[in-house]
């Protein structure tokens, strides 16, 4: 199905205008609001993502997040942690990408000049969902010690992050320190929200919701900066 088709479709838009063939101000809001659709559809189709997974109860949310962009025709490549597979397993997001998962920072046969280095090479957007507070620490001091923080250190492209940790832990000044470096240093931040987390308690930490995540890529890939919300 061509792009505007699948884009009218989905919007609702599909149909002739109002008022017996004549154009008018409702059948030009509809011609924006497509426009707009189309837009966004064109941003993610055949755009290459690394979808990195760092090891938090949230991963399950990552899945989602990669069968939406594959939906969408995004190329996705998940990078897994060694934490992040305790959660959420390869064969998960290999199905759902139809892709092989990266996870190893060593792998020849596949990646001769490095995983960290071809995929970062190749990647329109790197997004991070989610990314914990260990995460977080790495990547805003520059350390490497997996494939994931090392890909992050190579990547030229926007990256966008989504934090998920516990309530308390997001309230640290050294987590808060940690995302003003990293906005400083230009990754953009999909801020949690507040509701009911994986520790019984309700509050803020709560990783923003895939469609939430997606509106954000949406918006980087399409030239938009996306602009956090608040806590």
């Amino acid at each position: 199905m061509p792009l505007a088709s699948r884009a009218a479709r989905t919007s609702g838009l599909a149909g002739p205008p109002r008022g017996g063939g004549r154009w008018c101000h409702a059948d030009d809001r509809r011609f924006k609001t497509l426009f707009h659709v189309c837009r966004l559809f064109m941003s993610i189709t055949d755009r290459e993502i690394v979808l990195g997974v760092s090891g938090g109860v949230a991963a399950f949310k990552a899945a989602a997040l990669a069968s939406m962009l594959a939906q969408r025709g995004a190329r996705v490549t998940a990078v897994l942690t060694r934490n992040a597979r305790r959660f959420v397993g390869e064969a998960t997001f290999a199905a759902l990408t139809g892709r092989p998962v990266a996870s190893r920072g060593f792998d020849a046969a596949r990646y001769p000049l490095g995983a960290h280095i071809e995929l970062a090479e190749r990647a329109d957007l790197v997004v991070v969902a989610p990314a914990t507070a260990d995460f977080l620490a790495k990547t805003a001091s520059g350390a490497a010690d997996d494939l994931l923080t090392t890909l992050m250190l190579c990547a030229e492209c926007p990256v966008l992050v989504a934090p998920a940790m516990n309530a308390a832990m997001w309230a640290k000044p050294a987590v808060q320190r940690n995302v003003a470096q990293l906005v400083a240093d230009g990754v953009q931040i999909v801020s949690p929200g507040t509701g009911w987390l994986s520790c019984r308690k309700h509050g803020a930490g709560r990783m923003a919701e895939p469609d939430t995540i997606l509106a954000a890529i949406e918006s980087v890939l399409a030239g938009t900066p996306h602009t956090p919300r608040t806590i």
